[in-house]
């Protein structure tokens, strides 16, 4: 499943940037004029003003191309049959959203940063500087809460806890 998913992340790659496109668009509609191209992976902020510009989400700049490695760490991690299945496919939904919404968050940054400095300087500020921060805090967010919810043993506690408290019961009896 995982590698399908991944399949069709590379597969329909343009599709699923033209969707973060529209969902970027959905929440930044909220703030400021944006609209998101019909058929291409671009927001257009500030519309109908003076110095309105458009952003385009390109393949290297979708949240994608985070996902894809993502699913294959997750093949990986279902390779050994130690972790349970159900566990890893929640870490693995719970980084993945993490990091569309990371990406999106980016995407509202790099638009405040030429909305502030300019096209030219903002959008390099934007992208390379503040967007690339943004990255990197997700990237870091959505691997160590997979790493906690792989490796939490809660589930092993609450069976421990049970197994205790029958054997007090038999004791007790």
């Amino acid at each position: 499943m995982l590698g399908g998913i991944a399949s069709s992340l590379v597969i329909f790659e343009y599709q699923f940037r033209h969707l973060e496109a529209v969902v970027a668009a959905a929440i930044y509609r909220l703030f400021t004029p944006v609209i998101a191209a019909s058929s291409a992976p671009i927001i257009w902020f500030d519309l109908g003003r003076t110095g309105a510009y458009g952003l385009e989400i390109t393949p290297d700049c979708s949240s994608a191309l985070l996902i894809v490695p993502l699913c294959g760490l997750g093949m990986l991690l279902m390779i050994p049959r130690r972790l349970a299945v159900g566990r890893v496919a929640k870490a693995l939904a719970v980084a993945g959203v993490v990091l569309v919404g990371g990406n999106l968050l980016r995407i509202g940054v790099i638009a405040m940063a030429i909305k502030v400095a300019g096209v030219g300087t903002g959008y390099q500020i934007g992208h390379l500087v503040l967007g690339s921060i943004v990255s990197i805090i997700c990237i870091a967010i959505s691997l160590a809460l997979l790493t906690v919810i792989v490796s939490s043993r809660h589930g092993e506690r609450a069976r421990l806890s049970e197994i205790l408290s029958r054997r007090q019961r038999k004791a007790t009896s």
